[in-house]
């Protein structure tokens, strides 16, 4: 809780000093990176109480954890931080402000969790301050065949995909909000929120089918600024709507900015953010194909374009418009997509070194049943955050929790049943096909001389 509060604090404070505005996006970026701290101190104590059941005290068992779960956390966090350089690079507006939140929280993570957490927990385990640590497991240790599953998770993801598309390509251009496919867009300082359900009241009032909005708040200042996105023409006869049935807010209508969205700068929104994310992604593969193996960068990939398409599909099924906030939950879902199918990896080529004598798809379902307590705890908590935004948010922020609460179901799923399967089908099922392309150095078995599997 201590590593959290100072990571939350390092994030906000820089922000907040290089004049940045808290938008959802950036609540998006920051909601990754405490779920990836929180990741990495799971990790942590997963494997310090691996250690301490093998009668390691508490102190040898705290530093064998950290040293074991530490090719996790950088991976997982490089594979992101790419992600990140990539957003600021080509990215326009908010996706441009999630890339830089996220950077920065990155940051803060791995000085929070690798440093600051393991000097804490140092200084109490190193003077007998703490004694022992009783680990409780509330998620039982499973043997399960996962991979002999695939077959009935593949079919099931492709009749979801297919149904996804399907919605995709039956709404069109409905799909794509104001910012992706023109309109007003009106940012005015107030003195009082209106809630995102009475902008939509007097928006059908006036006859205006589409509306969304969302707050701003400046940090360091405090200066608060709401942006309405409106159909074409629309946005100054609302705002005057809005400050006419509510006087209270202190609209500063004078004092707002009304900016349409022309067609050719909404084709370069989709197009920056289409090229933000593939390259991202390739990015990705290109680290991971390195750090790994060619192998574990086409599953990583596959994995992450079937939690895109999917939560795509099933968020426009559910009558869902894509906007740039909507893109930031999308980066995120890929964020943490990566992050969960790269731990799962960085276990199978672990367990590839330590059980020379087992077949791949045994490895496979081994590194996935050890980290499956991980993998469950983390999804529950995340999933329990954006079902309670889900809940008691409103308007964008109702929409944005909705999106991630699907992209965690994917995410966690893939990471399981579609990269593990695809990794193998690259490999043929044979772990000498992935030994033998592996650009790491080489295990210190022979691999001619193996047992025959049980």
């Amino acid at each position: 809780m201590v590593t959290l509060i100072l990571n939350v604090g390092m994030i906000l404070g820089v922000q907040a000093s290089i004049g940045a505005a808290l938008t959802l996006p950036g609540v998006a970026a920051l909601v990754l990176t405490i779920g990836m701290a929180v990741d990495a101190n799971i990790l942590i104590y997963e494997r310090m109480r691996e250690e301490k059941s093998k009668g390691k005290n508490l102190f040898n068992s705290l530093e064998a954890g950290h040293d074991r779960a530490l090719a996790s956390i950088l991976d997982s966090h490089v594979t992101s931080i790419i992600t990140a350089v990539i957003l600021m690079w080509l990215g326009t507006g908010p996706i441009k402000g999630f890339g830089v939140i996220l950077a920065i929280g990155l940051a803060a993570n791995l000085f929070c969790v690798l440093v600051f957490n393991h000097a804490l927990l140092e200084l109490v385990t190193g003077n007998n301050w703490l004694t022992d640590i009783k680990f409780r497991r509330l998620i039982p240790e499973v043997n399960l065949p996962f991979y002999s599953y695939r077959k009935i998770a593949i079919g099931c993801s492709l009749l979801v995909i297919a149904i996804g598309l399907g919605a995709v390509f039956y709404q069109g251009q409905n799909a794509l909000g104001t910012d992706f496919r023109g309109g007003d867009e009106v940012s005015v300082h107030f003195g009082q929120a209106v809630s995102q359900a009475n902008i939509e009241t007097v928006a059908k009032s006036l006859g205006i089918k589409e509306v969304s909005s969302t707050y701003e708040t400046e940090l360091g200042t405090g200066i608060q600024t709401l942006k309405i996105q409106t159909e074409k023409d629309q946005g100054k006869n609302l705002l005057a709507e809005l400050d006419k049935k509510y006087p209270s807010a202190h609209l500063q209508v004078a004092d707002a900015s009304v900016k349409q969205i022309g067609a050719t700068v909404s084709k370069n929104l989709q197009t920056n953010a289409l090229l933000a994310v593939a390259l991202s992604l390739l990015g990705v593969m290109i680290y991971v194909a390195f750090r790994f193996e060619v192998g574990y960068a086409v599953g990583a990939i596959v994995a992450t374009l079937h939690d895109i398409i999917i939560t795509v599909g099933v968020y426009v099924l559910f009558g869902g418009q894509f906007t740039s906030p909507m893109v930031a939950a999308v980066l995120m879902i890929i964020g943490y997509s990566l992050n969960d199918t790269v731990i799962v990896f960085d276990r199978v080529r672990e367990e590839l070194k330590l059980n020379p004598h087992l077949k791949l798809v045994q490895v496979l379902d081994l590194a996935v049943n050890k980290t499956f307590a991980r993998t469950t705890m983390t999804s529950m908590t995340t999933f329990l955050a954006a079902f309670a935004l889900f809940v008691f948010g409103a308007g964008v922020v109702h929409e944005f929790a909705l999106v991630f609460m699907i992209g965690i179901a994917t995410g966690t799923a893939s990471s399981i049943f579609i990269a593990n399967p695809v990794f193998c089908w690259w490999h043929k099922g044979d772990r000498h096909h992935v030994e033998a392309r592996e650009l790491a150095p080489k295990y210190d078995w022979d691999s001619s001389t193996r047992s025959p599997a049980p």
